[in-house]
């Protein structure tokens, strides 16, 4: 039986998330147990990967429209796939670090394309684009676990040698997918894309609500970075680690399939604030060793800290500018809301770890407090300024 273009779509998506599902939380580790790396280096690979998606990812969606999303989305794969090869051999640990500059980079710009792929590949079937997210997202969680017993049963390289086999199959499933961005999305050059997308955040509104909303996703830069490197010096193993990651990726599903239902009344900035309170909790929480019983109960706060931050943002650009305007919004807002701020607190994560790390995993978890700050000021900025998204649309209008 041939699976339609809603299938092929999903199970795209979802072989990319069966990299970044493993990536994410387990090649800190291998950067630190194989490659001998510091914690201002692993910090540093994903501080310059996120400064490089600033660039990268509005000209990755303008290459998309002018040469094809899927070959767009099967190049950036194919960058993992070399990257994991490379580090195979002993690389000189300069070289090594980076090779995984290349590769958080590419995995920071392939998660919008997936998105893409998405949307325009369930449009006329089923699974639909929801259902299609949900079988992605359960993808990420089977890499979490999957990645967890694997390092528990063979080590760092392990981890490695599993990236290299499900880069290779993200890297074949978009070429099977439709091309079907093409025929809905305008041409246009790659440079068009990418200043047409930043001159909408000159509106001091959107822009604002933006750095609120970056500054919250900029307090994940701890338990992207160092979550699971902590978690190995507290003793937890590798499958409890998948298992913390899962339940966190868990709990955002289960909140995305409901929301049209239990969040129909709230306004975006009302999720924003929502989302700041939850990040301020769980980060204050992991600041201190927790049993892994405990850890896994703040875990659930990822739907607040991440999703509900997420949804607050979809929601504020869908009100606040024209229909033609949101696939550009979203592109350039991966790259503000995901870019400099987090890359900062990356960096910033990075150096206090290594002054914490003689202290073993009672004082590494502290660096967590760091981004209660980082929470906090995002509140702070919503709370000074008042974005709303009816000041947008009224600012648009004056342009017109």
């Amino acid at each position: 039986m041939r699976l339609n273009d809603a299938w092929l779509a999903s199970l795209s998506a979802g072989a990319v998330n069966l990299v970044l599902g493993a990536n994410l939380p387990y090649l800190p580790v291998w950067m630190e147990k194989a490659g001998g790396m510091s914690g201002a280096e692993i910090a540093g690979a994903g501080t310059l990967a996120a400064l490089i998606r600033i660039f990268a990812g509005p000209l990755a969606a303008g290459r998309a429209q002018s040469h094809g999303l899927r070959a767009t989305l099967a190049g950036t794969m194919a960058v993992c796939l070399a990257g994991y090869a490379l580090l195979f051999p002993d690389m000189p640990q300069a070289a090594a670090f980076l090779v995984c500059v290349a590769i958080y980079s590419a995995t920071n710009v392939s998660g919008p394309l997936f998105e893409a792929v998405l949307i325009y590949g369930t449009r006329n079937a089923r699974p639909d684009y929801g259902q299609g997210r949900a079988i992605a997202s359960l993808a990420f969680v089977v890499a979490n676990l999957a990645g967890g017993a694997v390092l528990s049963a063979f080590g760092p390289d392990g981890i490695l040698s599993y990236l290299l086999i499900a880069a290779l199959l993200a890297t074949i499933a978009p070429l099977f997918t439709r091309q079907g961005a093409r025929q809905v999305l305008p041409k246009r050059t790659i440079l068009s894309t990418f200043s047409e997308g930043f001159s909408l955040y000159r509106l001091p509104a959107l822009f604002a609500f933006i750095l609120a909303a970056a500054l919250i996703q900029a307090s994940h830069g701890v338990y992207y970075a160092f979550s699971s490197v902590i978690w190995v010096s507290q003793g937890i193993s590798g499958s409890s680690i998948g298992a913390l990651w899962a339940v966190g990726v868990v709990t955002e599903i289960g909140l995305l399939l409901l929301s049209g239902r239990l969040l129909r009344g709230f306004s975006a900035v009302n999720l924003l604030w929502l989302g700041g309170l939850g990040a301020m909790v769980r980060w204050t929480a992991a600041g201190v060793v927790l049993p892994v019983a405990f850890a896994a109960m703040f875990q659930t706060l990822h739907a607040a800290s991440f999703a509900l931050t997420h949804l607050a943002t979809m929601r504020f650009l869908q009100q606040a500018l024209p229909d033609e305007r949101l696939p550009l919004a979203y592109a350039v807002n991966g790259a503000l809301v995901f870019g400099p701020i987090l890359a900062l607190s990356t960096f910033l994560s990075g150096l206090a770890y290594d002054a914490l790390a003689p202290g073993g995993a009672d004082a590494q978890t502290h660096i967590y407090w760091l981004m209660v700050l980082a929470a906090g000021a995002g509140l702070a900025v919503a709370a000074v300024t008042r974005p709303a998204p009816a000041i947008v649309a009224s600012s648009l209008e004056d342009e017109s």
